[in-house]
């Protein structure tokens, strides 16, 4: 599935030169890989840039307030799929931290082959469309990259909520649920140009359960699970 659609990219790109195992482009100094087949990894990252990321002017950002998030988290995965190292900005003003990375190759292999958005990618977000074909591990790493970005964990009782302007991806998380034995509530906003689209999961028993499918990696995420969920 990725395959082809890599193949397709390179075909389109022909500026985009292989050396060994690495590709480089004239208007790019990185040599980076660039993924060839699905894994859980590359669905993760997907998920996180549809929740915190942005496109523009080449340049890849990812936003979030925790630090650690970025230096044990971004930056490994980067690294693992890619083979490059993300720059990291500290904006002291918004009290928020940026990880970025300027690369011609890399920009377009989002765009092309993942089918990300330009711009705010929040704003302007389509579900991809190989996800529905996905294998359910596959999907769980998804999710599990939408909700390191866009979940809250309530502090006061056992809670994750999320919410989404995209049905598409709404809709995704509410099967997975379903299929996978894991109650719910919804509710739907309609008081700005969009919909808000809102899951809670409540209790203890089956948010556990919801953590044997989804794997949240965000660690202030973490620590405020583990004030109601000893073994996470």
């Amino acid at each position: 599935m990725l395959e082809f659609r890599v193949k397709q990219f390179l075909k389109k790109n022909q500026d985009i030169k292989k050396i060994d195992k690495l590709f480089t482009c004239r208007a790019s100094p990185y040599q980076i890989k660039i993924p060839i087949n699905i894994s859980t990894d590359l669905c993760r990252l997907l998920g996180i840039i549809h929740g915190d990321g942005n496109l523009s002017s080449k340049r890849i950002h990812i936003t979030d307030k925790c630090k650690e998030y970025h230096t044990k988290e971004l930056k490994p995965l980067f690294e693992k799929l890619f083979g490059i190292k993300l720059n990291l900005y500290h904006d002291v003003n918004r009290n928020s931290y940026y990880s970025h990375i300027k690369s011609s190759i890399l920009y377009r292999y989002f765009i092309d082959v993942l089918e990300l958005p330009k711009g705010a990618v929040r704003q302007n977000l389509i579900l991809p469309s190989f996800m529905q074909k996905l294998e359910n591990k596959f999907i769980a790493s998804y999710i599990g990259g939408v909700y390191d970005a866009e979940s809250n964990i309530s502090k006061r009782q056992a809670q994750i909520s999320f919410s989404t302007t995209t049905k598409q991806i709404f809709d995704l998380v509410k099967n997975f649920l379903i299929i996978n034995n894991i109650k719910y509530s919804i509710y739907i906003r309609s008081r700005r140009i969009n919909k808000e689209y809102e899951i809670y999961i409540y209790g203890k028993e089956n948010i556990r359960n919801f953590l044997r499918y989804i794997k949240i990696s965000h660690p202030e995420k973490i620590k405020l699970l583990k004030r109601f969920l000893h073994f996470y």
